[in-house]
């Protein structure tokens, strides 16, 4: 698990403004910090939901999976940019991009589907030998075949 001073350090290098042997000054990260809160929070409400917890210290551990890290890193160096006069090249664009793509994938969970109620029966499903249902759906066949729902029904009046 990575640390924020880690992520802060990495991040503001891909920008052009920590130098690799330069020192850490807490002071000086606040900013990010405070960035880095707002757009994993940001993240949370859209339905990305990594598993951060707001952190408030450079020795604070980000507490997301190590696969979004490297999209943490690149979209948190475009983030903050502009605060830090850092430069963006197109290989940081390309990086936060697919990174944030896999923040997505590991950050989305989708729901169970379930069948539709008007869902036919198929062969087989009416053995009640081997425990199968008599039918995939709930509802009763008069409300299936009642056209409330847009289902086909049977017409009055017609002509046999």
């Amino acid at each position: 698990m990575a640390t924020v001073a880690q992520v802060a350090k990495a991040s503001l290098q891909r920008i052009l403004v920590q130098a690799s042997e330069a020192p850490l000054q807490p002071d000086e990260y606040s900013d990010f910090i405070f960035s880095m809160n707002n757009y994993m929070t940001e993240l949370d409400a859209q339905g990305i939901q990594l598993g951060y917890t707001e952190v408030s210290d450079l020795g604070d551990d980000v507490t997301i999976p190590t696969g979004a890290l490297r999209g943490l890193i690149a979209n948190m160096a475009i983030e903050v940019a502009p605060d830090y006069n850092g430069v963006i090249s197109q290989g940081l664009v390309k990086a936060a991009r697919d990174g944030f793509n896999t923040m997505r994938l590991l950050g989305q969970t989708l729901g169970k589907s379930k069948n539709p109620a008007t869902l036919p029966i198929g062969s087989g499903n009416e053995d009640t030998l081997f425990g199968f249902p008599g039918h995939f759906y709930p509802e009763s066949e008069e409300e299936i075949l009642a056209e409330s729902t847009g289902a086909i029904g049977l017409e009055l009046n017609t002509n046999g």
